[in-house]
């Protein structure tokens, strides 16, 4: 079985269709890449894998399957990091 993978590397999403065949597999995945560069969609990567199920590609592959909750609890702490160096800054301009 193949996967095609397309993933937003900024918000962690990931989209997956499977084929039976791996040139329509390919096929797709190139129309794809071309709409997404022409879209200028550059934080889209685009992916065909060979797995045996869906289960084992997430095993292998796992960046590309990042939990509902883990896109989360990640985005939150890059905010604390962010207000606390804003914090201080703010102290050390006084």
């Amino acid at each position: 079985m193949y996967f095609l993978i397309e993933h937003n590397r900024t918000t962690k999403e990931t989209h997956c269709k499977d084929f039976s065949d791996y040139a329509a597999a390919q096929f797709a995945g190139l129309q794809k890449e071309q709409e997404y560069f022409h879209a200028k969609r550059h934080e889209m990567e685009v992916v065909v894998f060979e797995a045996n199920s869906i289960d084992d590609l997430k095993r292998t592959h796992s960046r590309y399957f990042v939990a509902e909750g883990q896109k989360d609890d990640a985005a939150d702490a890059l905010l604390a990091i962010g207000l606390i160096g804003l914090a201080v800054y703010l102290l050390n301009k006084k």
